[in-house]
């Protein structure tokens, strides 16, 4: 349909959805790795010349927005069943990734920013120019397909958060991040980096 003949309280839905979807961000390597100084659950992104990229905005609490790395599929996934801190991204009956919510961390906006994909080589090395253009059209499908599950991405990062608050010693809280701390910390990260 085109937007010029929608009424105009379904063009700025329209809109809304749009704006919502979850994208792929480049979180600061630095930032990372300060983090992980006080969380080994946090992470590792950097691999020498192919940073991970993050997901996001899943939930935001007080004035940092939750992201999550993608993980590749593994032989073991399969036998994993869904949960409040992992959802498969598949096709058909292939998984081409997981999201490990437990590992989702807080980051400010100053320490994050939007992929786009022409400026991807600044993040990663590529072989050759085919190369750079498949992970790019891989991206863009990955994409597709968590955001057809981005309602049940958000619900479940908002539920894992608050269990992992309110009830710590529970199975699934002692295998997330420490996000309270995390959020401790990058509150002091950015005002050393403000200073």
């Amino acid at each position: 349909m085109v937007e010029e003949t929608l009424p105009p309280k379904f063009i700025y839905m329209e809109r809304k959805m749009k704006e919502n979807k979850l994208k792929w961000y480049i979180a600061d390597k630095e930032y990372v790795n300060y983090l992980r100084q006080f969380d080994e659950k946090v992470e590792n992104i950097d691999y020498n010349t192919k940073l991970k990229p993050y997901i996001g905005i899943l939930i935001t609490i007080n004035e940092f927005n939750y992201y999550v790395p993608i993980s590749s599929a593994k032989e073991k996934h399969y036998k994993i069943r869904e949960g409040m801190d992992f959802i498969k991204i598949m096709q058909d009956d292939k998984i081409i990734g997981v999201l490990n919510l437990n590992n989702m961390i807080p980051i400010s906006d100053e320490n994050v920013k939007v992929l786009k994909y022409k400026e991807i080589e600044n993040y990663r090395d590529f072989a050759s120019d085919k190369e750079k253009t498949l992970y790019i059209s891989f991206l863009s499908f990955e994409l597709n397909i968590i955001n057809d599950k981005m309602e049940k991405i958000k619900k479940s990062a908002m539920k894992l958060y608050n269990e992992k608050i309110k009830n710590p010693k529970s199975n699934v809280s002692k295998r997330c991040c420490n996000f309270k701390l995390l959020e401790e910390k990058g509150q002091l990260y950015n005002k050393k980096a403000s200073n």
